[in-house]
Formats: structure tokens, sequence, C-alpha cells
């Protein structure tokens, strides 16, 4: 048996996801944020973080096609490998803060068919306590191109 380390996302109410331990680097409460027009609802603002511009992506919205259910409480910053070696960030609408959480192999499980909505941005799946986690590919989610809307 493996264990490893990861953070629980509690996106809104009844969605929940994990990512790895090292992918999550910063935690923002109320930060500023700034809409874009003629972007999908789900990534329709980018925030000042640091040195630049990160892309805000809300994955309750992408998941169901309407607004959140529970109000943002935070925004979580993480960090991702794309094809090249330098690291990619962007960051993630959350309805709560995240929680540790550690994962065993033996807890692997297909995506139930249920939640088949999240198979483009999983990279797997764990069972416990009779609940699925779907574990995010965090560079599938932010390579996702949207259709553009507007005129």
């Amino acid at each position: 048996m493996s264990r490893a380390s990861g953070w629980q996302l509690e996106i809104d109410a009844g969605v929940r996801a994990v990512i790895g331990q090292g992918n999550l680097i910063q935690l923002m409460h109320a930060p500023d944020m700034h809409e874009v027009p003629f972007c999908p609802d789900y990534c329709r603002h980018i925030l000042a973080w640091e040195h630049g511009l990160l892309p805000l992506f809300d994955l309750s919205v992408w998941l169901r096609g309407q607004p959140r259910q529970r109000p943002l409480s935070c925004v979580g910053v993480v960090a991702f490998r794309g094809e090249d070696p330098a690291p990619r960030f962007g960051a993630l609408a959350l309805a709560a803060p995240p929680k540790r959480i550690d994962v065993d192999d033996a807890w692997a499980c297909d995506l139930p068919e249920s939640e088949m909505r999240w198979q483009p941005v999983c990279c797997s799946c764990f069972e416990t306590g009779g609940e699925p986690f779907p574990i995010l590919d965090l560079r599938r989610f932010f390579d996702l191109r949207p259709e553009p809307v507007g005129p």
C-alpha cells in the first residue's frame, strides 16, 4: 500500500475534489479580482497575484452550468506543470478553506456514473467514507479551451 497527502477542496455545496499536496501554494481571502468580458461564466475573472494576473476558474459553474450555490469564501492559487518544465499557475474559486487529506492506493475507484462530468479534468478517483473524490488534473483543467461567448 502506498499513501499520499493532498488537499480536499470544497468547491461548492456538495462539490468536492482533491489536488496534490504540492499543487496548492497559497490561499487568498477576498483577493483583488477583475471581470473579463466575453469569457465563459466559469472563467470570467482574473486576479492580481505577485507580478502578474492569474485566471480564476470556478469549477462549480463549469460542472453545473449555473451560478455557485455557496458564496466564494477564498481562492486557492495552484501550481502545476505543463508540457514544458516551467511551472504554470492558476486560481480556483473555493467555498471553504481546503483540508489536508491522506489517500491510500487501496481506496482507488472508478469515477461513478453520477460523477462523469468530471472525466475531462480528472486523472483518478478514490472513495472514502462511501463518498467518491475526483482527483483533479490541473493541467487538463487549465488547458480547457472554452467556446467563445458574446458578439
